[in-house]
């Protein structure tokens, strides 16, 4: 029989446990599945933000309810990231915009971001964010996505305790049969052709399978370590490459929860908040090249004042850039084995999930098909790099100048082609990779092979939030004043809604206690 019988996953954590649930499933429970996991790497709790995908494409697909695992994950809603002081320094008065989720509303087919740029021009419309969408009033006001009857009205991701939800997925795993190991891979053994033969444990036990996933982590034990495929830096254009992060504790009854992740801008790089409930996950990524490690930890201490006395900080070293292959012979890495982009989208978990879609579409057999292996790396690739072009945007189309960081970003930095081609459109007023059906929620788009990650919505979220604006608005826009009289219907209607929906929904804090509904579990 030449079909995939056997799957050994080393590593564990949230990229190993969720290669594990989503591959046990998608496979019906039909294979032989063994999580191998070192019992000498300490865990850490850290607070994670996600994107909206993860509740269709992971908890969804799995068939796992909110009310499931949320409550013991410490989870919360996540509308958007709130970026503050990216046009300005704090010192000169600060400033904030929104990246919502969900696509923007069209008007004739022109986006209304191109409406709004033509009235800017004119000096009349508020700014971007709150004129095209409905989230940021919400977020403003800490309101929750859903009414108490889980009527959902905006799109919405999560924060949750990464250490809890692979600890909730290794249970799920366990009840359904998956083989759970603790042992220390200490060798590797290749086989003539170059494969993964066996695992060698710290006991001296070989385990075998027909396919292995690496999840070890930058260490990429089986990719890298044994398999030598290289890491492609992108520390040309991404120049974070450090965090300090100190978890604090919080009252969710007395300040509320915060329905976004929070982005600042600090000297040498931006500072994450991620409320979860009870307490909230911060850290500070920073350029080491610009910020020594206890300056950062002290610029982190001083922003945050008496909250964080005593308490302890975390320092991490990472790298970003992409394996050259994903899947070279018969080994598939995923998460940090196999890419890593500085966490400013909230795009970690999405690249280990996205990436197991596409690899059940390219599922080989024990002969593995070297044509399905390509694909599967070709569209891994590129996943990775058109993520990276957003990210590096954020940075290179910010007009802050006030440190070296911010100079570097905004004059040294190598611009990919694909990036400049995005800054160019920009400039003339095209919209941005349109979305392929109006007015619908396409933040990502599997089946499109990810070319449509990013729409046009999201660029301008960012490009208008930092004021990195066309030279023009739309000529069209000159010509077309049916398209202007249907726009002030949708800037009105997106007003009205706002302040609707601000007025009537439960705080966040509200609606959690509503579904959590056990004092005890939120007491773990």
């Amino acid at each position: 029989m030449n079909k995939v019988t056997k799957i050994i996953i080393a590593g564990g954590g949230s990229s190993g446990w969720i290669a594990a649930s989503y591959i046990f499933k998608a496979l019906n429970f039909n294979v032989d599945i063994t999580v191998i996991e070192s019992p000498k790497i300490p865990k850490i709790g850290v607070g994670e933000a996600t994107i909206p995908t993860i509740k269709e494409e992971l908890f969804d697909f799995l068939q796992i309810p909110e009310k499931e695992w949320m409550p013991v994950c410490k989870g919360t809603y996540k509308l958007g990231i709130k970026f503050i002081n990216w046009k300005r320094n704090a010192s000169e008065g600060g400033d904030h915009y929104y990246h919502s989720f969900g696509e923007m509303p069209s008007c004739k087919n022109i986006p209304l971001s191109q409406i709004w740029m033509y009235h800017r021009h004119k000096g009349l419309k508020k700014p971007h964010d709150y004129s095209c969408y409905i989230t940021p009033a919400i977020c403003d006001e800490y309101k929750s996505p859903r009414f108490l009857d889980d009527t959902k009205v905006v799109h919405y991701a999560y924060h949750f305790d990464a250490l809890l939800i692979a600890e909730f997925l290794q249970n799920w795993c366990v009840e359904r049969g998956l083989n759970h190991i603790k042992d220390e891979i200490v060798n590797v053994e290749l086989n003539e052709e170059g494969e993964i033969r066996s695992l060698i444990g710290e006991n001296g036990h070989r385990y075998e399978a027909d396919l292995y996933i690496d999840c070890t982590g930058f260490a990429g034990l089986l990719i890298e370590k044994a398999l030598k495929e290289p890491w492609i830096s992108f520390s040309d254009c991404l120049l974070t490459d450090s965090a300090v992060a100190i978890n604090t504790p919080s009252d969710p009854g007395i300040e509320g929860i915060r329905p976004y992740t929070t982005a600042t801008a600090f000297s040498s790089g931006w500072q994450w908040e991620i409320p979860l409930f009870g307490r909230s996950g911060n850290g500070y990524v920073y350029s080491s090249a610009f910020q020594s490690a206890d300056d950062a930890e002290k610029e982190m201490r001083q922003f945050f004042g008496p909250k964080v006395a005593g308490l302890d900080a975390r320092h991490i070293k990472f790298r970003s850039g992409r394996r050259r292959r994903s899947w070279v012979k018969n080994c598939i890495s995923f998460g940090l084995a196999s890419s890593f982009l500085e966490p400013l989208e909230s795009t970690g978990l999405y690249f280990v999930y996205a990436a197991l879609y596409q690899f059940m579409e390219y599922f080989p057999n024990k002969d593995i098909d070297p044509v399905l292996r390509d694909k599967f790396n070709e569209k891994a690739a590129y996943m990775v790099e058109d993520v990276r072009d957003f990210i590096v945007m954020h940075f290179c189309t910010s007009p802050r100048e006030d440190t070296a960081f911010w100079r570097a970003n905004k004059h040294e930095l190598k611009i990919p082609d694909s990036l400049q081609r995005i800054l160019s459109l920009q400039k003339a007023g095209i919209p941005i990779k349109k979305s392929y059906a109006n007015n619908e929620f396409l933040y990502a788009s599997f089946e499109a092979g990810f070319d449509r990650f990013w729409t046009n919505s999201n660029y301008q979220c960012v490009l208008a939030g930092v004021g990195y604006l066309p030279t023009s608005y739309l000529p069209l826009l000159n010509h077309r004043a049916d398209i202007l009289m249907e726009a002030e219907q949708v800037f009105a209607g997106i007003e009205t809604k706002s302040k609707l929906l601000s007025d009537q929904l439960p705080t966040q804090y509200e609606y959690l206690n509503h579904i959590y509904n056990n004092a005890a579990v939120l007491a773990r």
